[in-house]
């Protein structure tokens, strides 16, 4: 089938075979990192669920904040509090928190280089 002449049909045959097997292996590789994906974050939620339990007990502490606005958001400042506090590896009674601003960004780039500014 193969020899030195091909034909017209020979050669699509042979197109769409490889086309085939290259689409084919990438799916598997699709699938093949979602698989990891999935085991890496079942892997790592067990760690983080004892570790926001943990804050949760010291919040009550940190709740003398104050609210910017004029509704309740004690809870808010709380779980903020107690999320910087997991972070910075302190007791949430140790530092005060003055304001909480949410960050309006304007793209993904600066959110990025927010985030690997604390690290």
């Amino acid at each position: 089938m193969f020899g030195e002449h091909l034909t017209v049909g020979e050669a699509t045959l042979v197109a769409v075979f490889s086309i085939t097997v290259v689409f084919l292996v990438l799916l598997a590789i699709s699938y093949l990192i979602k698989l990891v994906a999935m085991v890496v974050n079942s892997m790592s939620k067990p760690k983080a669920a004892p570790a926001a339990a943990a804050p949760a007990k010291s919040a009550p502490a940190a709740e003398a904040a104050p609210a910017p606005k004029a509704e309740d958001n004690s809870a808010l400042v709380a779980a903020i509090t107690a999320a910087v506090a997991c972070y910075l590896g302190k007791e949430p009674g140790s530092f005060v928190v003055k304001s909480i601003t949410p960050l309006n960004t304007e793209s993904d780039w600066s959110r990025l280089s927010r985030t690997s500014a604390l690290h």
